[in-house]
């Protein structure tokens, strides 16, 4: 791995976990510290994150971590919807055993409700799931779409913990979509694969759409009526720099 591509995989992870809150303004000299790193990778580093729409640079200004909006929201999602079920059928049709095994595995995890850690781990796992089966449609174009979206989703699903009890559902959904890829009936895995969408925007509309401008530690006992109607971007108003420092090693026991 290269010093680029470290910078790349960890200033992503803080940007995808909001550790660097949407909205929030970052110069090469602090993300040089807080990275240890020199300016060059840090620079290829952005550029790459410029692509994939989770930083911004502004010339003679910096650098800003993309803010969150209810557009951006809806843009992924209706994306999603149109790509994902397609993906579906092509797994269905494509997919290796190997793959359908590795699929099979990232359905399993059922977080726990209440449990913060359990949520963050189940966002990764659903992630991985979705990229694996577009993965297996062997369709390298739809890999990268898929990917991208996933990961500007997970933004949003941080900034609020949803534990509610869904758990139960999402992992039947999910199984119910790994059956039908095992299967290998195209329209079959694309039928399930549009229920599986249609249904987590019925559980997660009222949460998720509500839960882009987080104006405190606790989400959900905000009144975000006003700002639902007239909404700005997450980080808007931010016009005070805020100092990065260096994430603390935490020893593994």
């Amino acid at each position: 791995m290269t010093e680029a591509q470290r910078i790349y995989k960890e200033l992503k992870q803080d940007i995808v976990t909001c550790k660097l809150s949407p909205g929030l303004s970052i110069s090469e000299l602090e993300m040089c510290d807080r990275y240890a790193a020199s300016r060059t990778p840090v620079r290829e580093a952005c550029r790459r994150l410029e692509d994939e729409s989770l930083m911004q640079m502004t010339p003679f200004r910096g650098y800003s971590i993309t803010p969150l909006t209810i557009e951006e929201y809806r843009n992924l999602r209706e994306l999603q919807s149109v790509v994902e079920p397609a993906v579906a059928a092509f797994a269905a049709e494509r997919a290796t055993p190997e793959q359908i095994r590795e699929i099979s595995g990232w359905a399993t995890y059922e977080y726990q409700v209440g449990e913060r850690n359990s949520y963050y781990t189940f966002l990764e796992w659903n992630k991985n799931f979705h990229i694996s089966i577009a993965a297996a449609s062997r369709n390298q174009s739809l890999l990268q779409i898929v990917t991208n979206a996933q990961t500007r989703l997970m933004r949003y699903y941080y900034l609020v913990i949803v534990m509610d009890s869904y758990g139960p559902q999402l992992v039947a959904e999910h199984q119910e979509l790994v059956r039908a890829l095992r299967s290998g009936n195209a329209e079959l895995a694309r039928a399930r694969a549009s229920d599986h969408l249609e249904n987590t925007v019925k559980r997660s509309m009222k949460v998720d759409l509500l839960a882009v401008n987080l104006p405190n530690e606790n989400p959900m006992n905000t009144d975000y009526s006003d700002w639902l109607r007239n909404p700005e971007p997450l980080g808007a108003k931010r016009t005070k720099r805020a100092r990065l420092t260096r994430p603390r090693k935490t020893v593994k026991h």
